[in-house]
């Protein structure tokens, strides 16, 4: 993934002449992101966010920060005192942000293992299609995680949230026969985890649609087909 993120940064993004919009991402933030009310921390983590997505970190300088939030540098030294616990907060807010891509709790209740990846791929492709800024920060953070140890322990966490929810779901279609007897589950997630980061990078850096329900074939038939 690195080395994707590398990629897509370095090679294809033109921030100069970025199209990207941020106002879906910034009304998703609105419902999944919470400051405990503070209006001028929120609107501080959403500017930085909205420059690193037109600019990239090595651009995010915190006056102008401060200027697109409206606020002062002193009040944005007052909630931050230093860049790195904006850029924690910055993360935090992404984080809430993919979470924020889920169903509603009791929504798939009675959903197959099969609908379940099913409604992970259609959430994918919507959310590069309706907030593709939010993958490319998502990069941006990969690749200062690699320098950043606390940055790199959050991406981890929500690798790790995701691949307790493959393991789950492939659990689930092995138990009630969806899927096929002797599948390795932990291979198999890392499949899917590819596959998924494979597609979304590639619709971000070439604007171009991808095929999600294409490629949930493939992975039916990874779960499925005899060996």
């Amino acid at each position: 993934m690195d080395f994707v993120c590398y990629y897509l940064i370095n090679h294809l993004i033109d921030r100069r002449e970025s199209t990207y919009m941020l106002d879906d991402a910034d009304k998703q933030g609105e419902k999944a992101y919470t400051t405990h009310g503070d209006e001028r921390k929120r609107s501080l983590v959403l500017a930085a966010y909205q420059l690193i997505a037109e600019r990239g970190f090595e651009e995010l300088r915190t006056r102008e920060v401060a200027k697109r939030a409206g606020v002062n540098i002193a009040t944005l030294h007052y909630y931050f005192a230093r860049k790195e616990d904006l850029i924690a907060e910055v993360v935090a807010y992404l984080l809430a942000l993919f979470r924020s891509m889920g169903v509603e709790e009791g929504e798939m209740e009675d959903a197959t293992p099969l609908e379940h990846l099913r409604l992970m791929f259609l959430s994918l492709q919507k959310s590069t299609q309706e907030s593709p800024e939010m993958f490319v920060v998502l990069a941006e953070l990969v690749l200062r995680s690699l320098r950043d140890h606390s940055i790199q322990s959050a991406l981890l966490q929500m690798d790790d949230e995701w691949r307790k929810y493959l393991r789950w779901v492939i659990g689930m279609g092995i138990g009630q026969g969806e899927f096929r007897q002797g599948l390795d589950v932990e291979k198999t997630v890392d499949e899917i985890i590819v596959i998924l980061k494979g597609a979304t990078y590639h619709q971000i850096a070439t604007r171009r649609e991808v095929d999600f329900l294409g490629f949930l074939e493939d992975v039916k038939r990874i779960l499925t087909s005899p060996e």
